[in-house]
């Protein structure tokens, strides 16, 4: 008899305890839930985009610039036209003029089962703009990636935009440039590129084919990338996936990892797959976020196509464009 005592009661502890786990499981995603904007709610909706933007196998070519760079959008836009080739403009999001509200929307809220110890960096409007560091730890507070800054929260924010208007569209292939591009051989190739990727790996095999080896540094050297980079809410199911650099042919290497979203055609599964990602809030730059996705599958082109300009003028780290605006 008192054998079975003990064991109801063992048993009810054991229920009580998994109710209890239950419970605050449950408590835990509900609240996250509601600590989390839907993020798209603060994409920016392309005006306008008849024209010739396309060429073969590339439904729609897009290049974001900024309102206050039209000079860098003329560059590119003249490094493309003997080509034949013009890309639709889509203004860019200006991170350095979001507003806290939609700053504080964007990013990754903390709650306590995320990864513990990880350095963030928040916003506050009584800081006037520069940014707040601190280990995270405080829930529901909004962090970015440690230093991230708010030209690159701009980015990003204008690449998911980019793809969210090319996924409702309905196109199955796009070309996305940034307005810092070089044109090294006929930018055409990469229609006949595409084919040829397509009958090696299939179809739907590949997410991002990149048009460059690798991304440049600002003397012209290629700088591979080898590793990625911690999110608070995702661990990667193999770690060792950012290391491969394969060739797979003359013209193609499977890579796991690269730095650069300067020019990159994107497939419809890519879009969906970086769409689906960041759900749940940005925190990283666009090239260490679109690398992490388990099932992300991208290739570089082995001789560079459309590559970047090197010690080309940037606004990620800071709003250079308003000491140009001084210099007139």
């Amino acid at each position: 008899m008192l054998l079975k005592t003990h064991w109801y009661q063992l048993m009810r502890y054991n229920t009580d305890s998994r109710t209890l786990i239950k419970f605050f499981t449950l408590f835990f995603v509900l609240l996250y839930g509601l600590l989390v904007a839907k993020l798209e709610d603060h994409f920016k909706i392309p005006l306008d985009k008849s024209g010739p933007h396309q060429i073969r196998n590339i439904d729609f070519i897009y290049m974001l610039n900024l309102d206050e760079r039209p000079e860098k959008f003329m560059h590119s836009v003249d490094e493309l036209a003997p080509y034949g080739i013009t890309p639709f403009r889509f203004s860019a999001v200006n991170g350095w003029e979001l507003s806290y509200e939609v700053i504080d929307d964007v990013g990754v809220k903390y709650v306590p089962w995320m990864k513990q110890g990880l350095m963030g960096t928040c916003y506050f409007p009584e800081y006037e703009g520069e940014p707040f560091h601190e280990v995270m730890q405080v829930m529901g507070r909004n962090y970015f990636c440690h230093c991230m800054a708010r030209g690159a929260i701009g980015i990003i924010l204008s690449h998911l935009s980019i793809l969210k208007d090319a996924y409702d569209s309905g196109y199955e292939t796009i070309w996305v440039m940034e307005d810092d591009v070089e044109v090294i051989k006929d930018p055409h190739l990469m229609s006949d590129l595409i084919e040829k990727l397509d009958s090696l790996v299939g179809k739907d095999g590949w997410d991002f084919l990149f048009t460059d080896q690798d991304t440049k540094d600002q003397n012209g050297q290629y700088v591979p990338c080898l590793g990625h980079a911690l999110r608070p809410n995702f661990t990667p199911s193999n770690p060792y996936k950012f290391l491969e650099r394969v060739d797979i042919s003359p013209e193609f290497r499977r890579v796991g990892a690269r730095y650069g979203a300067y020019s990159m055609i994107v497939r419809r599964s890519g879009m969906k797959k970086m769409l689906d990602f960041t759900r749940e809030g940005i925190f990283l730059p666009y090239d260490m976020e679109y690398t992490l996705p388990d099932d992300i599958r991208m290739y570089n082109v082995r001789e560079d196509v459309v590559s970047t300009q090197p010690r080309a003028l940037s606004d990620n780290g800071a709003p250079n464009y308003k000491h140009k605006l001084i210099a007139h």
